[in-house]
């Protein structure tokens, strides 16, 4: 293993406050239309899409092949994650991230469109997984370019609360695409199955049309552009974070073992197991789970604050250990019925396991990974777990209730096991904000190592 010292990111050159609030706007524009789209898929996912898409498999059976479908888009991310990220640390953050907000809103508008099986056959469920397929890839790469365009937009100071901007921006995401559906449903039964469902994924287009204008107003970061100075872009800049790099991602990818695989349990799982399990009407689950995604924005912003005053690791640890602690009383909190503990339960899950750790933790990415493969190794970080362990996060836990004869102690143990894997992996991370608010050298020390662009 590399023992080349960790570069320090107090080397970013920070642009113009214009161009920042622009970069800033472009950035989480787009975090909120990726996390409209992906909870969009996971709440059709898990409410309608077994149904018209899988309509042989049975009641048990369209739920675990519509929430497979879920995990398929959770494999692609990775895999479009580090395409889209190779060439955001070769050719630009700008032009990239205009590419992947693309690719997103444009499979997301033709899920709105895609006809039923009762229409074309087993077609439907083939184009389904293609365009699943596709919003993954597009979605791998869009919070680790937005984590890395606000932090190199960003000074010394503040930059773990910049990073939870996207944190923030993905419960307004979440909590929209959930009030929105959530509003469909209360649509006579039979008009929503045929064609209320469709309205939240046609709406996602025109959330894209906005985020493309803030996206084309923005300039490049003044990071990328020094390395384009000094000829100092990567080649191959995931090779370049698997040289030099390899423990930081190591321990990135477990803490977001942590973080991903509780943010689909609470947001897809939950609401699939309280309502189909459970019996829970559907209007008290998902009211229960917008106030939960809602009251987590002002959290991850107020965890950024404190991440920049006190450090990354204190208020990462915290929430990791209340994630340990949390799992089982959480279900047995759900399992009692109630409108009020479920939500509770559900605003408890959501606002600690994330606001906690996705503001600090992705600072944390930034500080460590030097301008020249910033984008990889945040993503090799994030992504792969997020498919390992994330996408199949509702499907395993449905599978283990379904084993436990329709207990939740085994999805309780599940959590406190990926729980514990993340809170080892945040000890045995280094505290960045020393490195961060301490004098450091000029932006070409950060591109200093000498690279072929090809």
């Amino acid at each position: 293993m590399s023992t080349t010292p960790e570069p320090q990111t107090g080397s970013l050159v920070v642009g113009d406050p214009e161009q920042r609030r622009r970069t800033l706007a472009a950035s989480v524009s787009g975090t909120v239309i990726e996390w409209y789209d992906f909870t969009l898929y996971g709440l059709a996912a898990a409410l309608v899409f077994g149904p018209l898409y899988f309509p042989d498999a049975g009641a048990l059976g369209g739920v675990l092949a519509s929430l497979a479908t879920f995990a398929v888009g959770l494999g692609a991310r990775p895999i479009g994650g580090l395409i889209f990220a190779h060439y955001g640390d070769r050719i630009g953050r700008k032009p990239t991230m205009f590419l992947v907000l693309m690719v997103m809103g444009v499979s997301t508008t033709l899920i709105g469109l895609l006809p039923t099986a009762e229409t074309i056959g087993i077609w439907a469920a083939v184009i389904l997984v293609v365009l699943r397929l596709l919003q993954g890839a597009g979605a791998g790469a869009e919070f680790a370019g937005a984590i890395t365009m606000v932090t190199e937009v960003t000074g010394n100071r503040g930059r773990a609360y910049a990073a939870s901007l996207p944190g923030a921006a993905i419960y307004v995401g979440t909590g929209g695409a959930t009030l929105v559906f959530t509003l469909v449903t209360l649509m006579p039964e039979e008009a929503f199955l045929a064609w209320g469902w469709r309205i939240p994924f046609l709406a996602s287009a025109a959330m894209v049309l906005v985020a493309a204008y803030l996206r084309w107003r923005v300039e490049e970061t003044p990071a990328f552009r020094k390395l384009e100075q000094n000829d100092s872009v990567q080649s191959a800049p995931v090779l370049e974070v698997l040289r030099n790099n390899r423990r930081s991602v190591l321990l990135g990818m477990g803490v977001f073992v942590l973080i991903i695989p509780w943010a689909y349990a609470m947001q897809v799982f939950v609401l699939s197991y309280v309502t189909n399990t459970l019996e829970v009407p559907k209007g008290t689950a998902l009211t229960g789970l917008i106030i939960a995604e809602f009251l987590a924005i002002p959290v991850i912003l107020a965890c950024g604050r404190l991440a920049d005053r006190v450090g990354r690791r204190p208020v990462m640890l915290f929430g990791a250990a209340f994630c340990l602690l949390f799992a089982m009383p959480m279900f047995w909190m759900l399992d009692s019925g109630s409108g009020v503990l479920i939500a509770v339960a559900m605003t408890l899950g959501i606002c600690v396991s994330q606001g906690c750790t996705s503001g600090p933790a992705g600072a944390m990415l930034a500080d460590l990974f030097p301008a020249r493969s910033r984008w990889s190794g945040i993503a090799l970080s994030r992504e792969i777990p997020a498919a390992v362990v994330g996408g199949t996060a509702p499907l395993v836990a449905t599978a283990l209730v379904a084993w436990g004869g329709g207990s939740p102690v085994g999805v309780a143990v599940y959590l406190m096991v990926l729980s514990l894997v993340g809170l080892v992996a945040i000890v045995a991370l280094p505290e960045t904000l020393e490195r961060t608010t301490r004098p450091a050298p000029t932006a070409a020390a950060d591109a200093s190592v000498p690279s072929r662009r090809s």
